[in-house]
């Protein structure tokens, strides 16, 4: 059972990260604050007793120089008032006037400890008619207790204020934290659900310069290398299934024409060697040794197909570039082609580059690329047709061989198919050709291996073209006219030809 998509009407709030995160914040600031409290209490309370303390010294010497002559005479009723005057301030607790014998005169409130930071006792002194005499004693305390209330309701008002600062920081935070993380949180946490239950993808549509939008647009770029990526193995697996398909057609085909000239091989020759037809017969004899002899030659052709891809797909050929005239090229593949089955009266016409270029590549791979191509187009080509090769320097600087034949055209959807083994060779059973689709893959693989690539296309009034492009680093600067070498290249020209020419006749012997 899958989890529904979490969002932020469905979060728990003791889940999100705004509440998370005030769960760790608001309980630090509110112990700060509390010792910030606590010391100000203190500091203010210490300040109280200082001013309370100097409050005192003040009142007693006033009142004992008030007190003295009072005292000495014995007015109880002005002793009366000034104890009354006194204990009129809201910080006096307590008042006592003592005579120089220490008898209790007048006092307002237990006579306190003299231990106590807030009593104060200080001498009566009266002048007399000499000097200044003590007469009495003056006993006063001070009490806190004001002084802690107002630090109380201090402290009181004081804390809820900070409370309601502490709240209005907490919520401002949490609309903060909401909108610039707990939002595109939420947002990533939904696409991240939709993607597991059904396999699509959301763009996080979100955009800031700090650490959330750099964390949302590098999701967004993981998600589209992903679907990059499985677009990509897609394809390779839609491209392997066409490949793995496509060999066992290919297997197949090759089986069945493997099994033809077999066939044809075992029954021909059985009749040649059992005399079947009696033995003044040698014409039909004759004629059944030139059917083995076909099919054989057609079996060495498609075993040859296949070593040669085979070679090619695994590295074995390694091209030995050197510089190569065109024209070389040229003479040689028309050589080669003389030998070339094709229908009645099919010519090739060969159009040669008067400025002789050359070009840097292994001309015996670049000789088995136009063979193979004009053996395609000779078996192609109608009866009394022409085929044509031909070279072409482009403005851009690359090499085009071109070889054109007058056959039926091919799909253009078909036409990429033929460059990929094993793929071709249906196509062409449409053009009259069973062979076995490995001639212009073939092609294309030596194509690459000069940095080129092959095109096949359509000619506007019927027929085929494929062509053979070559890139400009190919392309080497002509020889300056009038250079002496022109009969040793023509011989070296000829002995290539002819040893061709030699090879081509011992493989089909």
């Amino acid at each position: 059972m899958t989890n529904p998509p979490a969002t932020a009407g469905n979060h728990s709030i003791l889940k999100s990260i705004s509440s998370r995160y005030l769960t760790r914040f608001v309980p630090i600031i509110v112990v700060v604050f509390a010792v910030l409290i606590a010391i100000y209490g203190t500091v203010t309370y210490r300040e109280s007793k200082a001013d309370l303390a100097s409050k005192l010294d003040t009142l007693m010497a006033r009142q004992s120089l008030l007190l003295g002559e009072a005292v000495a005479n014995r007015r109880d009723d002005r002793i009366g008032l000034l104890v009354a005057q006194t204990i009129a301030d809201r910080d006096v607790a307590s008042i006592a006037v003592l005579d120089r014998h220490g008898s209790v005169l007048n006092k307002y409130g237990p006579i306190p400890d003299q231990a106590d930071p807030l009593v104060g006792r200080i001498a009566i002194n009266h002048m007399g008619e000499d000097s200044y005499q003590r007469v009495g004693t003056l006993i006063v305390s001070m009490s806190d207790g004001p002084a802690i209330a107002s630090l109380l309701n201090s402290l009181v008002y004081i804390s809820l204020l900070g409370l309601a600062l502490i709240a209005s920081a907490a919520v401002a935070a949490h609309l903060v934290l909401r909108a610039t993380v707990g939002q595109p949180l939420d947002m990533m946490l939904n696409a991240i659900h939709i993607q597991r239950d059904s396999g699509a993808r959301i763009p996080i549509d979100w955009e800031s310069e700090d650490q959330i939008g750099q964390v949302v647009a590098a999701y967004n770029a993981l998600q589209d290398r992903q679907t990059r990526t499985e677009a990509d193995l897609t394809r390779l697996r839609d491209k392997a299934e066409r490949a793995h398909q496509s060999k066992s057609d290919f297997v197949a085909r090759v089986i069945d024409e493997i099994r033809t000239p077999l066939n044809s091989i075992v029954g021909f020759s059985e009749i040649v060697s059992s005399r079947r037809f009696g033995p003044d017969t040698i014409q039909r004899y004759l004629s059944y040794a030139g059917n083995i002899n076909q099919a054989a030659r057609h079996l060495l052709f498609l075993i040859e197909n296949v070593l040669e891809l085979t070679r090619l797909e695994g590295g074995e050929i390694e091209p030995a570039f050197a510089p190569t005239p065109v024209a070389s090229i040229l003479s040689r593949a028309e050589t080669n082609a003389a030998s070339l089955p094709r229908n009645r009266d099919v010519r090739l016409r060969v159009s040669r580059d008067d400025t002789n270029p050359s070009l840097h590549v292994d001309g015996d791979l670049m000789v088995s690329l136009l063979g193979k191509l004009l053996e395609n187009a000779l078996r192609h080509a109608p009866e009394g047709g022409t085929v044509e090769m031909s070279y072409e320097a482009k403005p851009s600087g690359t090499a085009c061989f071109t070889v054109t034949d007058p056959g039926p055209g091919i799909p253009e959807e078909q036409a990429e198919s033929l460059l990929i083994p094993f793929s071709g060779s249906r196509e062409f059973e449409d053009r009259g050709f069973h062979g076995s689709g490995l001639g212009l893959p073939i092609c294309r693989i030596l194509a690459e291996l000069h940095g080129g690539a092959m095109e096949i296309t359509n000619l506007a009034g019927g027929g085929l073209a494929a062509s053979v492009l070559l890139p400009p680093s190919r392309t080497i600067t002509p020889p300056p006219p009038g250079r002496s070498a022109r009969g040793n290249e023509d011989a070296r020209t000829d002995h290539y030809a002819a040893g061709a020419a030699i090879q081509h006749l011992n493989g089909a012997g």
